[in-house]
């Protein structure tokens, strides 16, 4: 399953975002795994146009971190690395 992450701005503003599995565990996780490969496995099967067909059903701006590696949300114009936002999420660093 590819990796899609919810977030919400301060302003309140919804998205849905594909991000690389390789981009969040690549360095800090297990070397053992080629996270390439199963980023580029889960791209084929059409897993990332499933985040977005969810995005568009739930109202969600959909983005796509591998184009898109700085958010800046439309609505207020803030910023945020979603690569560092949800690796110290899901990783904790």
């Amino acid at each position: 399953m590819a990796l899609g992450l919810s977030y919400r701005c301060n302003c309140g503003e919804h998205f849905k975002i594909y991000v690389p599995k390789d981009k969040v565990y690549g360095e800090a996780v297990s070397r053992a795994v080629d996270w390439q490969a199963v980023d580029a496995r889960e791209e084929a099967d059409g897993e990332v146009d499933d985040v977005k067909r969810v995005a568009e059903h739930t109202g969600c701006t959909f983005i796509d971190a591998r184009k898109i590696p700085l958010l800046r949300c439309p609505q207020c114009m803030s910023e945020v690395d979603l690569v560092n936002h949800f690796r110290a999420r899901l990783l904790g660093v």
